[in-house]
């Protein structure tokens, strides 16, 4: 029995490990033995390039925790500290001496390989016959899944899989793709998902170019993933200049454009059908996946509260709510004062996190 367990764990982690190693760097020689040993993975990789890399994981969804969970979808702040706390907790130090160049600990390559980390652990322990340390580790998995991977890895992964198109890379996404909703199954992370509120998000209030834009950015508010190729469709419809280089955070002056030409609702019409397109897709997930149940419930209500931004728009945008002033907020309850200023209508952007 156990050596079985061990067996079915040590494939998970090669896995793991190799999938997280192919999301951080383009193949190259020094993956070549280890992709030799995962045969049907090297045949979804022969293809794959570095323009092909750099298209797909720099420019087209950037794939870090935090970009997808934090408030402002940005990079960095208190989502990418979290992740190296759980590092430290598991003992997962490859953030800092693996020689990765990715720009931050949150990477999806670097929790992929965190996992792979732990399962290799679990491996390990019934090889040796120690069934107490194997559950143990079975469950720093569930643990890891419920604090990251499960709240948005499958989300990054879509994203990345609309990234690539036909590319190179579309088969090898599929394949995590594939990996990552069995480990959900396998681990059944559900009665630990905590941390966040399942309802749906107040209106923001007074818009302007700026707050709207922030809100279809950040997949934690808007429930949705609005690439830079649907940003491209929905300039080059309104006929304003977008070129391949112009990035997701240059959506603000799109919209500011779009909204002295009058013609704001052609421009946010696509996005309303993504965010119907998404809530259907979120609300299948929840009864697909049980394990992760919570998580799609809760993105299923944020594209729910984003369709009624959407559709209720006025035919102008509040210019007046974009006028910017700076306010250092500090002490235990800061995180509650920011709320309480953001439901008031006001942009509200965490510069820097105390």
């Amino acid at each position: 029995m156990t050596r079985d367990l061990a067996e079915r764990a040590t494939n998970r982690a090669a896995f793991a490990g190799m999938a997280g190693a192919l999301l951080l760097s383009e193949p190259g020689a020094a993956l070549g033995d280890a992709l030799r040993k995962l045969p049907h993975l090297a045949s979804v990789v022969e293809s794959i390039s570095s323009i092909e890399y750099e298209r797909v994981f720099l420019r087209g969804a950037p794939p870090y925790e935090s970009i997808f969970r934090s408030d402002s979808g940005q990079r960095g702040g208190s989502v990418s500290a979290r992740v190296v706390d759980s590092y430290a907790e598991i003992g997962f130090t490859e953030h800092e001496i693996g020689g990765w160049r990715v720009a931050g600990p949150d990477h999806l390559g670097l929790e992929l390989r965190a996992h792979a980390h732990l399962v290799a652990l679990e491996a390990a322990a019934w090889r040796d016959e120690r069934p107490d340390e194997g559950a143990r580790m079975v469950e720093s998995q569930r643990r890891f899944f419920a604090d990251h991977l499960a709240w948005w890895a499958e989300i990054a992964l879509e994203a990345l899989r609309e990234a690539a198109g036909d590319g190179a890379y579309a088969d090898l996404i599929e394949e995590i793709k594939a990996f990552v909703a069995e480990e959900i199954d396998l681990l059944r992370p559900a009665p630990l998902l905590e941390g966040e509120i399942v309802q749906p998000t107040p209106h923001p209030g007074p818009l302007g170019p700026s707050r709207l834009a922030r809100h279809m950015l950040a997949p934690s508010r808007s429930g949705v993933w609005l690439s830079s190729n649907r940003i491209a469709e929905s300039a080059h419809t309104l006929g304003f200049p977008w070129r391949p280089m112009d990035g997701r955070n240059n959506l603000t002056p799109l919209v500011a454009a779009a909204n002295d030409a009058g013609e704001l609702d052609v421009l946010v019409a696509p996005w309303l059908d993504l965010a119907q397109a998404e809530l259907k897709r979120h609300r299948e997930r929840a009864q697909e996946q049980p394990g992760a149940e919570r998580v799609w419930r809760h993105m299923a209500s944020l594209a729910e509260a984003t369709m009624g931004i959407l559709s209720t728009l006025s035919s102008s945008l509040n210019l007046d709510t974009d006028a910017e002033i700076i306010v250092r907020v500090s002490g235990s309850d800061r995180l509650d004062m920011v709320r309480r200023l953001d439901q008031t209508g006001l942009n509200i952007e965490i510069i820097e996190e105390l």
